[in-house]
Parts: structure tokens; C-alpha cells; sequence
């Protein structure tokens, strides 16, 4: 008896030496004492602040636990960025978690991204700036089968788990930060043209927007949006968007309720185009009609207020023609 105590005793005073020594190992010195108050959502794409349920705190297992992070639904194979610097602690697979990735993180934290379809190229001690890639959207570990999505904890200095959700910035990574991120993720994935075909498939809306912004992207994901059409599509809406800004400039007369004719065709479609809310989607339901009504004019207060902070009280004057004219127009709104 008093050899099996001996040796248990051992084996408890070892494992801070064995199984956790790397975690001592790891250097958070270059990190920070002070935690990062605001990050954005470390899904690069697919995944909005609006899309997010909290769900930190809620009963799992039949009530034997709580959750101690935030759940973040998206599709297999979306990309996974850390959202702060760190150094990587671990990585590995288990049980629970399915593939996994533990970073440290400035203040003490440690940041744990779970259920990963795929892991990065990371080892211990790898330093990463925000935007670094760090793995895959899976469903593996005890994740249901085919509910995609991150599990993504932060732990303070004590490893007690606070609530991510009350952290993340609303309005996330920029369009331009992303395509900067692309390059270090598709130096890491082995088959370009695949994940680039599944980024395009997926994500249109966001490639377009960087195309129009000739922001520089991987070659796999210039090919494929070349090939696709999208590159085609990006130079019609830019020419369009161009004719649609002109719109207000041959508009020659001022125009108010009761008015009809092709000029107020014109006035109708730029709003439709150009603006966004309820009066503009009530006008889209009917479209250019030629006929200034109460839902032009309703649109029209709508769009003076909104993208022109002025009041004329729906009518098309040159106060209203001038600012129109003034605006810089990032997208049309098609839908």
C-alpha cells in the first residue's frame, strides 16, 4: 500500500513538468500585460455580429454544465484568423473539442478555437499577428454531426472562461484586411484552385467588393474569379454604377408631388439604386413608374435624411440635385 501511494504521489508532483511544461514554456512576453478590450469575430468570412445568438452561460449536457464560450454557425471550411496577437500553446484532438487550437493572448488570456475541420500549419511558440491563420469551420469532436460551426472560448489569467460576445467589435474585419489575410491562409492550404473555387462559390458578394476596390488577392482566387465571370460582372456594375451616379444631372427642372414624365423616371431609379430603407423598398415594388407620388415622395424624404442630411420635405430641388451629385456612391443596392 505505501508503494502505490509513493507512486501516485510521484505521478502527481511529475505532471506539471510533462503535461503542462510546454504551457509554461510558451513566451507571452512580447504580448502585453493588458487584454485586447474589442477584436473582431475571428471567422473571416460568412459570419456577421448580427448572425451571432449568445449562447456563454447556457445549460449543456442535460444541466451538468454551462457553456463556456460562444458557438459561431458557419460553413465547413470557412476560414478561422486569430483576432488579437498571440503565440501558439497547442494543438491537437480530442474527445470533446475534436480539433483544436489554444493560443495565448495579450493580458494573460487564452483563446481556444474548437471543432476545427482542419488545422493550420502551427506549432508551440508560433507567434501570430492578427489575421493569422488558424484553421478550418468543422463539426468534429462532439459537435453534432454536420452542425457546422466554431466554438470559440477566452479564458483570463486564472482559466476562468468570460464571455467572448461582449468583446467583439460589431463591425468586424474590413473588406481590405481580409484580402490581406488571404495571402498567409492560401500559403497553408495544399490545393489552391479548391479552396479558391469554395471561397468564390460561397462569398461572392465579398471578392466583388474587393475587385472593385483593386485590392491585391492570391493568384489561385484571381483565376477562379476570372474564370467564373465574376471579374466581368464587377466591370458591368462599375459602368453602371457610373451611369446611375449621373442621373440627377439631367434632371433639369425641379420636381415635387403630382409631377410625371421621363424625368421622374430618372429620380425614381436613382433612388431605387442608390439608397436603402422602407419607403425606397416600397418604391422598388412598384419601379419606375414616371409618376411622383406619395411613395416617391416618401422615398425621397427618406434618402434627403439618410445619405444628404437635408430637409426639403420630398421635393427634388437644386439644393437636393447638388448634394446627389456631391455623393460618393460605394454600391448600388440591387435588391
Amino acid at each position: 500500500m505505501f508503494f502505490l501511494r509513493l507512486v501516485i504521489y510521484i505521478l502527481i508532483i511529475s505532471l506539471p513538468l510533462t503535461t503542462f511544461a510546454r504551457y509554461e514554456r510558451i513566451d507571452r512576453g512580447n504580448l502585453g500585460d493588458d487584454m485586447v478590450e474589442e477584436f473582431s469575430i475571428p471567422v473571416l468570412f460568412g459570419v456577421e455580429f448580427d448572425d451571432l445568438v449568445p449562447d456563454f452561460g447556457d445549460s449543456r449536457g442535460g444541466g451538468t454544465r454551462t457553456h463556456e464560450g460562444q458557438d459561431m454557425r458557419a460553413l465547413k471550411g470557412a476560414p478561422i484568423v486569430s483576432p488579437t496577437e498571440a503565440v501558439v500553446i497547442k494543438t491537437g484532438t480530442g474527445s470533446s473539442a475534436g480539433k483544436y487550437v489554444y493560443t495565448a493572448n495579450p493580458g494573460g488570456e487564452t483563446f481556444r478555437y474548437m471543432h476545427l475541420d482542419y488545422i493550420a500549419d502551427l506549432s508551440p511558440g508560433d507567434r501570430l499577428d492578427v489575421g493569422d491563420f488558424i484553421g478550418t469551420v468543422g463539426d468534429t469532436g462532439n459537435a453534432p454531426d454536420g452542425i457546422y460551426h466554431l466554438h470559440f472560448e477566452v479564458r483570463d489569467e486564472n482559466n476562468k472562461p468570460t464571455d467572448p460576445y461582449e468583446r467583439f467589435d460589431p463591425t468586424g474585419f474590413t473588406t481590405k484586411q481580409k484580402m490581406l489575410f488571404l495571402k498567409d491562409i492560401f500559403s497553408d492550404i495544399s490545393d489552391d484552385e479548391e479552396y479558391a473555387e469554395f471561397l468564390v462559390e460561397n462569398f461572392t458578394d465579398e471578392f466583388m467588393m474587393a475587385l472593385d476596390k483593386k485590392y491585391k488577392l492570391p493568384n489561385a482566387l484571381e483565376e477562379v474569379l476570372d474564370d467564373s465571370g465574376v471579374v466581368n460582372q464587377v466591370e458591368a456594375l462599375a459602368e453602371l454604377t457610373k451611369l446611375i451616379t449621373t442621373l440627377p444631372q439631367a434632371i433639369s427642372v425641379q420636381l415635387e408631388s403630382g409631377d410625371q414624365g421621363p424625368l421622374v423616371a430618372l429620380l425614381q431609379l436613382y433612388l431605387i439604386y442608390t439608397g436603402e430603407g422602407a419607403a425606397r423598398d416600397r418604391l422598388l415594388q412598384v419601379g419606375p413608374t414616371g409618376y411622383f407620388g406619395s411613395l416617391t415622395e416618401e422615398a425621397l424624404i427618406e434618402y434627403q435624411a439618410e445619405y444628404l442630411k437635408i430637409n426639403n420635405k420630398g421635393v427634388f430641388d437644386a439644393k437636393t440635385k447638388q448634394a446627389m451629385l456631391k455623393r460618393k456612391l460605394d454600391k448600388l443596392y440591387l435588391n
